[in-house]
């Protein structure tokens, strides 16, 4: 059973939903979780230098919740965590330009923009024609310059053109790193004995 006591992986202190977060319906705490799973797991320079991570709506495949008869805080198993990303594909790093990211960003189909890692925010408009729906690219507060290079955490599905995400395959100098599921146990695990803080800082701010 992989709800079993087992099974157990971590600790949550309020449901990781695939919906609306603070910032609009499409930044969710279910996405932020996991670009931040994938972020902590590539950041190192040995494990590709990442400077940030995103995280595709579509690879959510289920809420991350405390089961009917618990309230949070509350265990969490394997296999609720894999009920959220079932796929197994692995993180990719990749390096793309200030303008390529921009417009992976800003040609995504309408309604379901790229959920980042913590630190990095842009402004969407879904009304927008494509190729200009995301701008203000910001990484810790600071711009993303046109001709600056950045090192960016993407599931392998992704980083082959899936969900049409094409503007990602031009990425250069890849790392192949762990199979998401893993990283994300692996960023829970610390969570037995704590809860760890629901995501909650403004990463989309969504325009009409």
């Amino acid at each position: 059973d992989y709800l079993s006591k087992a099974n157990l992986v971590g600790r949550i202190g309020a449901p990781f939903t695939r919906h609306g977060a603070r910032s609009g319906p499409a930044d969710s705490a279910a996405g932020r979780l996991v670009a931040d799973a994938q972020l902590t797991a590539t950041r190192a320079p040995s494990q590709g230098g990442a400077q940030l991570a995103l995280m595709n709506p579509g690879g959510l495949r289920s809420d991350v919740t405390c089961a009917a008869a618990d309230t949070p805080p509350c265990d969490i198993t394997f296999g609720q965590l894999f009920a959220l990303q079932p796929f197994g594909n692995r993180l990719v790093v990749l390096a793309l330009s200030g303008d390529q990211l921009r417009m992976a960003l800003a040609s995504q189909s309408a309604g379901q923009p790229l959920i980042p890692s913590a630190g990095f925010t842009y402004t969407w408009q879904t009304t927008a024609p494509p190729g200009a729906r995301a701008r203000d690219l910001r990484l810790y507060g600071e711009p993303v310059h046109p001709q600056q290079t950045y090192r960016v955490t993407v599931n392998s599905f992704m980083a082959e053109g899936g969900d049409g995400f094409f503007r990602l395959r031009p990425g250069t100098e890849r790392v192949i790193g762990a199979v998401d599921i893993d990283a994300l146990v692996s960023h829970l695990q610390p969570s037995r004995d704590a809860q760890p803080a629901l995501p909650s800082e403004p990463r989309i701010l969504e325009l009409p």
